[in-house]
């Protein structure tokens, strides 16, 4: 029987030879490791896409696409849908008739372009400079998609951004309903967010029908970048119409002065199966009647939006 001993020099070898091989090994499943990974988030990359809402129906509506703006975490896979509805020349006013036709198309647009897909690799996101009916509008139609982002156009950068700044937790003062008498249905209610609402025009474009007030403490454009304010400001409308639906209300003119984007969101918050008949009217600073039109929203008992005409109340 034949021994073998191995020197010092010897040992080291092989346990340097077993320590190389114990690393290559550990290097080869770290890396199947990283390759499987990487190929499962490629996988979800691919999978997910982006659906970026642009409106544009102001003349002066800025042409950069929002696409391609940084709008926050959304997939790097975009499909613009592009509603454009701005008059043809400066000072022509804006059509709600056109204006309609092109939202008419928003639901089957986003429903057409995330068909197939989970829908959690959807993400929308929403925005653009228009009319606040259309605004308030989009907000509305989009309301059941899980995944809703929001963006504005920064007058100061002169760029799109998500809306991603810190809170000033400047919140809404109580809402005003000191005019409401018994046995009422209808109310204007007046919003200011950034601006204060023209009140005297207000009356003047509803004479009769009683003024209820929502006021933002701090009447700013440029004050509603964070998303927890938007949603709190969102949340104090939506408790606004809870407080006239239970004094009797069932018509709301609705007159707004806001952001864009808080414009979008206050339709989100808006339910169309609950709330009152609600018709959000546009401004026009110079125009005998300062709120020549509205847009009926839809409700439980009108699916379809309509143009109205303030002097007449029929549609346009």
């Amino acid at each position: 029987m034949v021994i073998r001993c191995f020197n010092g020099r010897q040992r080291f070898s092989i346990l340097s030879n077993f320590a190389y091989c114990i690393g290559a090994l550990l290097i080869a499943i770290g890396l199947v490791v990283y390759l499987l990974d990487f190929w499962r988030e490629s996988r979800k990359n691919s999978r997910q896409i982006a659906i970026v809402v642009e409106l544009r129906g102001l003349h002066l509506s800025p042409d950069t696409p929002a696409k391609d703006a940084d709008l926050g975490p959304l997939p790097s896979n975009r499909n613009w849908v592009l509603l454009d509805f701005r008059p043809s020349a400066e000072g022509e006013r804006v059509s709600p008739k056109l204006l309609l036709q092109k939202l008419s198309t928003l639901r089957s647009s986003v429903e057409t372009l995330s068909a197939g897909r989970d829908s959690s690799d959807v993400s929308v996101a929403v925005g653009g400079l228009a009319a606040v009916p259309a605004l308030f509008l989009a907000g509305m139609l989009l309301e059941d998609e899980s995944r809703i982002a929001i963006y504005d156009w920064d007058r100061n950068t002169g760029h799109w951004r998500g809306i991603d700044g810190p809170d000033d937790s400047h919140r809404t003062l109580p809402l005003d309903v000191s005019e409401l008498t018994l046995n009422q249905d209808e109310v204007v209610l007046a919003v200011s967010l950034s601006y204060p609402v023209d009140i005297p025009a207000v009356r003047k474009a509803f004479p009769g029908i009683s003024v209820s007030h929502l006021q933002a403490v701090l009447l700013r454009t440029d004050v509603y970048w964070s998303e927890e304010k938007q949603r709190a400001i969102a949340a104090s409308f939506r408790d606004a119409i809870q407080q006239l639906m239970e004094k009797g209300i069932r018509r709301i003119h609705l007159v707004l002065a806001s952001p864009a984007s808080l414009a979008i969101r206050l339709g989100t918050t808006y339910d169309e199966r609950l709330m009152p008949e609600l018709l959000v009217y546009q401004y026009e600073r110079t125009d005998p009647v300062p709120y020549p039109w509205a847009v009926r929203m839809p409700d439980h008992g009108n699916a379809i939006p309509v143009a109205i005409c303030t002097l007449t109340g029929a549609p346009i």
